[in-house]
């Protein structure tokens, strides 16, 4: 997949980069279930139309409200919609939009900058200077420019409940990792650089990996998850501590996981650990062999949880 961050410079000079194409806009937060599926109608249309499969996202959120956190990181992001099978992903600052009008912003970066010939986007999109327009006025004015463009319904669970990221953000900040998942149409997972700790896990036979938390990144509920982690192609299950570590700091939120039947080291890698389930909260232990003993009940509760989402 293709990945554009200077397409600005593309609409100021009136070129294109890039083939006629069919473009999904917005910024995709999660990559849900609906995002997911507007990607592959956009997809879909693309090769029965004979375009290349766009995305156009942006590097910061305008509707994201304060003191809300993202659910994916720009990579992580990027990386799920190559998953989808997108062939270019287009990264603009929103600053460079924000002031546009909807003409503007349908001249200068769908049919001028990225070639759009087709615009795909969801039923609650937004855009042009204070959000004047939506899905209606963008199928006028690339109608009027020639081309097409699709709005998706919103995406609903099997019960009728919708899909959405603020949803996705009260699951995982409740620590209800089954609706996250439902929501995501996949687990809930971090994807982050593995950093140095205390090593204190070794002391007692027991070694985990500790992972850098960026600003402004959604973190779940605080305790202790059963999952997997997915560390040189391969999927082991995984207890992970969300939290301080009260017992041995109680200092600096951290995510702190131990992998199960892995043993190397990972220093400068970037694994994911996917959560499965909540299993319980943060307590301090009064010594570390009572926090060793719980952590070798929770890593037999992991393994078993970890067989039931498909592993043997």
């Amino acid at each position: 997949m293709q990945i554009i961050s200077d397409v600005s410079v593309w609409a100021k000079k009136g070129g294109s980069p890039l083939p006629p194409s069919a473009v999904a806009v917005g910024l995709f937060d999660g990559v849900h279930r609906g995002h997911r599926a507007l990607l592959s109608l956009c997809r879909r249309e693309a090769s029965r139309r004979g375009l290349s499969a766009v995305v156009l996202t942006f590097d910061d959120d305008p509707g994201l409200k304060p003191g809300a956190a993202r659910i994916t990181t720009l990579p992580e992001r990027l990386a799920l919609f190559r998953d989808v099978g997108m062939d270019a992903a287009v990264i603009l600052p929103f600053s460079a939009v924000r002031d546009m009008t909807p003409e503007a912003f349908t001249e200068r970066i769908l049919t001028g900058a990225l070639s759009a010939r087709l615009a795909v986007v969801g039923y609650n999109f937004r855009f042009g200077r204070g959000a004047a327009a939506g899905a209606g006025e963008l199928a006028v004015l690339m109608r009027r420019a020639g081309g097409d463009a699709l709005c998706l319904p919103p995406e609903t669970l099997p019960d009728g409940s919708p899909v959405s990221s603020s949803r996705v953000r009260e699951a995982v900040a409740a620590g209800d990792m089954p609706l996250a998942a439902a929501l995501l149409g996949r687990p809930y997972s971090l994807t982050l650089p593995v950093i140095h700790g205390r090593a204190i896990g070794r002391t007692v036979g027991l070694p985990t990996v500790n992972q850098e938390i960026p600003a402004g990144l959604l973190l779940p509920k605080r305790g202790v998850y059963a999952g997997e982690a997915l560390v040189f192609g391969r999927a082991y299950p995984a207890v992970t501590n969300v939290g301080t570590r009260p017992t041995v700091s109680g200092e600096g939120l951290s995510l702190e996981t131990h992998i199960i039947g892995f043993s190397g080291d990972l220093y400068g890698e970037t694994p994911t650990v996917r959560l499965f389930s909540y299993l319980r909260g943060e307590r301090k232990f009064a010594s570390l062999d009572d926090l060793k003993t719980e952590i070798l009940h929770n890593i037999e509760e992991a393994k078993t949880i970890w067989l039931a989402h498909g592993h043997a």
